[in-house]
């Protein structure tokens, strides 16, 4: 940088004053460039830098991104859904060896290949499951809010999601039922677990586990439950839409007996004895009322 000098004491000429002016200017010229110079340099630095930090910032998102997406695509790809049409019944062989009936409407989902555990996931319906005995591999199945841990046996579980009692059943060997917070006990053969999912409360009685499981046959047997889910039987396994009052309803239980087999008009007469509700068929609509 040039260094301005005060011109020494005595006469200038004009061509003296012009010199010094003309270096006075110099000096200022070179002094604004040199600020420009470090002003634009400093922004230049920021804006670089943040630019760089931005960018790697945006790498680093898009990995995570794909990180992720690649996990879950997979997880999801070497899943399995199985999903019953209403009115059918379906039996599915499971990686173990295992076999498990499903109902009408319900749904289930598990891995291709099983690692050390064997979980399915019950997502809504009925699902009978007869285990392949393995004292290495627990096999788990995930129902609503609670799962059954066993390491080989038979039983029979019930959960709709629009029914609020959650029912498991055994038909053989020992099946262990709980929640993430703290197990229910060990259930074995002809127990049967019945779990309230509005009140998070639960109870065993003593059933005959066969006959609840006979709907592999297309034999119904409902014992004690709520009379929503006999209207649910009613509407998979005949096709219709049952129109009730649901508030005079809420309140009772059905314990009932009928077959696939029978007509629609034979289990509506029985509703009818029982109940005491009259019954309209108009094409796929069925209405009930009070007697």
């Amino acid at each position: 940088m040039m260094e301005w000098r005060k011109p020494a004491s005595g006469n200038k000429t004009g061509e003296d004053h012009l010199q010094d002016e003309e270096a006075m200017l110099a000096v200022e010229k070179e002094m604004l460039c040199n600020i420009h110079k470090e002003i634009f340099g400093k922004w230049y630095f920021i804006k670089t830098t943040a630019a760089k930090y931005t960018m790697a910032a945006s790498l680093l998102l898009m990995c995570c991104a794909s990180f992720f997406y690649a996990r879950f695509s997979k997880t999801d790809i070497n899943r399995i859904t199985v999903v019953v049409k209403k009115g059918n019944i379906k039996m599915v062989t499971l990686p173990d060896g295992s076999t498990v009936w499903l109902n009408s409407g319900s749904i289930i989902k598990f891995p291709e290949q099983f690692g050390k555990t064997r979980e399915i996931q019950l997502i809504n319906g009925e699902a009978y499951f007869d285990v392949k005995h393995d004292s290495h591999s627990p096999f788990i199945v995930h129902y609503g809010h609670l799962h059954a841990r066993v390491l080989g046996t038979a039983f029979n579980i019930k959960s709709y999601k629009n029914i609020h009692d959650v029912r498991l059943t055994v038909t053989r060997g020992r099946v262990e039922v709980g929640n993430k917070a703290a197990s229910f006990g060990v259930l074995t053969l002809d127990k049967e677990i019945i779990f309230d999912q509005k009140k998070g409360t639960h109870r065993i009685r003593t059933v005959d586990a066969e006959k609840i499981a006979a709907w592999r046959s297309n034999e119904i047997n409902l014992y004690n439950v709520p009379f929503d889910e006999l209207i649910m039987r009613l509407e998979s396994i005949y096709g219709i839409h049952v129109n009730y009052d649901q508030t005079n309803t809420n309140h009772l239980t059905a314990t009932i007996h009928f077959t696939g087999g029978n007509t629609l008009q034979y289990v509506l007469e029985i509703i009818k004895t029982i109940y005491h509700l009259n019954y309209d068929i108009k094409g796929k609509e069925v209405y009930l009322k009070k007697s």
